[in-house]
């Protein structure tokens, strides 16, 4: 009998064969604590630079405050985030800028073990993925780094859903709903759109107790006592916003009216910056894209593990829609959306991941591109930053006190330029329009949002009609990301 006749072809492995391999005896807590150094290393870069005008505004606010109770019952703004306007009066206002964004720098760092605890429930894989995009996603790296309420409110979420996940596995029931508790009502300190994220996972704990054959009724029972922890648990915040509504003296920043354009705006910075998708790409584009993708992980992923990240990706946004809420545009007001995706995203990679073959090697090229996207963000964000202030002002005062005007955002620039002026203690004033013609300001500050290009005309004509003003450009100051303005300094021409 001869053997060699018709030989069986040896298999072959697929080619992601050996890197699942190598990654299957890699020390998943080797891993873990490798993210969280990277991560906590980037938001110790990203930090600095200088103040940019919501921080100084919560510095503002708190000029006449003399207690910290006073932080909580007389500071009548929107712009109040109460944890972090704690932190702030605490250390005061001249500590130093690394030492106002350390909170937001801790949290958002761990962060990268709450994402990764949540991922877990799911899979070792998903744990990996969804640490390593919250430490190095460009969305998670700027708001872990900006002395602002943000970066505990994205902690208190990761933390919430994963005692409701730990509540929905038969785990103490008791002891998480109090975690569950807890971490809504330090989101909602450090930020009242914790409210919706509240929504969302009272809505996703309710949705996955019906899938599973609870019953409506039975569902509805079970998650009464969710929901009226996370009522209770919102209410001290909430109560305390809604007081200082009421008081004379309450102020809200500006605010811009819904329209679609803006809401797609908003929702498209958050899907560039947490999936790494081109900065280039049209709004439209973005979010066609990333809703498709939201489809395709949906899909790839058990039941369970949908709730959460469809309502927040799909659910809050038409919720913005129908209240018609203002100020849309800001990415930082989708900042549930933004965690769903990721932890969508993770769970998504990580089930493509435990297949074979041609799933498996998707899994490993979309990984690839999220982190080269994020790469690029992160490049330009750590060489520009939020903005340079204070080179800027220092260039303008150079010959004494400084007269000026602004192009665009007047208020907001007048804010900062207000704040380096008592820093720098030299005097600053801004020259209104009707003032003009009786002494044309010094400097003309061109104001661009982040990114925008700075290739601006070398001359401008500037002021009334009745006595247009010729202006001499100067310096560029630019500024790249989800905050901060770009200027550009013209100096009149003598």
């Amino acid at each position: 009998m001869n053997l060699l006749k018709n030989p069986v072809a040896p298999s072959r492995s697929p080619p992601t064969a050996p890197l699942q391999a190598a990654l299957a005896r890699a020390n998943p807590v080797g891993l873990v604590v490798l993210a969280v150094a990277a991560g906590l290393c980037l938001r110790l870069v990203a930090a600095k630079g200088d103040l940019w005008l919501d921080e100084i505004w919560t510095l503002r606010l708190l000029e006449p405050i003399n207690s910290l109770g006073d932080v909580f019952f007389k500071v009548h703004h929107d712009n109040n985030h109460f944890f972090n306007s704690a932190w702030i009066w605490l250390i005061g206002p001249d500590a130093p800028i690394l030492l106002m964004r350390l909170p937001a720098i801790l949290l958002g760092t761990l962060g990268i073990l709450a994402a990764r605890a949540v991922g877990r429930r799911f899979s070792e894989a998903s744990g990996a993925i969804a640490a390593l995009l919250m430490a190095i996603g460009y969305f998670f790296v700027h708001y872990g780094s900006e002395a602002r309420g943000y970066a505990g409110m994205i902690l208190a979420v990761l933390v919430a859903y994963d005692a409701l996940l730990a509540i929905l596995d038969g785990e103490a029931r008791t002891k998480n709903t109090i975690i569950f508790a807890a971490a809504i009502c330090v989101g909602t300190f450090f930020h009242l759109t914790m409210v919706e994220a509240t929504a969302a996972l009272c809505a996703s704990f309710f949705a996955r107790s019906w899938s599973r054959g609870d019953g409506s009724r039975a569902a509805l029972r079970r998650s009464l006592p969710i929901g009226l922890a996370a009522a209770a648990a919102t209410l001290p915040a909430v109560g305390l916003f809604v007081h200082g509504a009421f008081a004379p003296d309450f102020r809200v920043g500006a605010m811009e009216r819904f329209t679609f354009a803006l809401l797609g705006q908003g929702l498209s910075g958050v899907a560039r910056t947490v999936l790494g998708l081109p900065q280039a790409m049209d709004d439209a584009a973005v979010v066609a894209v990333a809703a498709a993708f939201a489809l395709a992980m949906l899909a790839l992923v058990p039941a369970g593990r949908r709730w959460f990240p469809a309502i927040a990706i799909f659910g809050l946004p038409l919720a913005h829609v129908a209240l018609r809420l203002p100020s849309q545009f800001y990415p930082r007001f989708h900042l549930t959306a933004a965690i769903g995706l990721l932890l969508l995203t993770s769970d998504g990679l990580a089930a493509l991941w435990s297949r074979k073959g041609a799933a498996c090697g998707a899994s490993i090229a979309i990984l690839a591109l999220i982190v080269a996207g994020q790469a690029s963000n992160l490049a330009s964000f750590l060489s520009l930053g939020r903005g340079a202030y204070v080179a800027a002002f220092k260039r303008m005062s150079e010959r004494g006190p400084v007269t000026y005007a602004a192009d665009f955002a007047m208020g907001e620039t007048r804010a900062v330029v207000e704040y380096e002026a008592d820093r720098a203690g030299v005097a600053a004033t801004r020259v209104l329009e009707q003032d003009w013609c009786a002494k044309a300001p010094d400097w003309l500050i061109s104001v661009a949002m982040p990114g925008a290009p700075l290739d601006l005309p070398a001359r401008k004509t500037a002021g009334p009609a009745a006595c247009p003003t010729i202006y001499q450009r100067d310096e560029s100051f630019p500024a790249w990301g989800l905050s901060g303005f770009a200027w550009t300094l013209y100096r009149r021409d003598e």
